[in-house]
């Protein structure tokens, strides 16, 4: 909850940069492999009927914190969902809770 939170305050240059250079290096390397690349090429030119994979760097890049701050509170401030799976559902806090923590 308090990473949560924390996202809709203001987000260092540093810290956003550190997340970014982060974020292009796991998707880069997922695609370290010819039939990973292979893959995605395809899943482009199915979902947008052109290749749009050369151009993640720059779309992460291209997000600011206070895009990301807003995405949070639109996220925080809506109806949560639960899923629970286990054997003691008495323990899980009401979505009520859920939601006093999550404002």
């Amino acid at each position: 909850m308090e990473t949560l939170h924390g996202l809709r305050e203001n987000i260092s240059e540093t810290e956003l940069n550190r997340a970014k250079n982060i974020l292009k290096m796991n998707v880069l390397m997922a695609m370290e492999r010819q039939d990973d690349r292979l893959e995605e090429i395809a899943r482009n030119y199915m979902t947008y009927g052109n290749l749009t994979f050369h151009k993640y760097c720059e779309k992460i890049d291209s997000v600011s914190a206070r895009q990301i701050n807003e995405c949070a509170s639109r996220l925080l401030s809506g109806m949560p969902t639960l899923v629970i799976t286990g054997g003691e559902i008495n323990m899980v806090p009401t979505i009520t809770d859920v939601r006093r923590q999550l404002n």
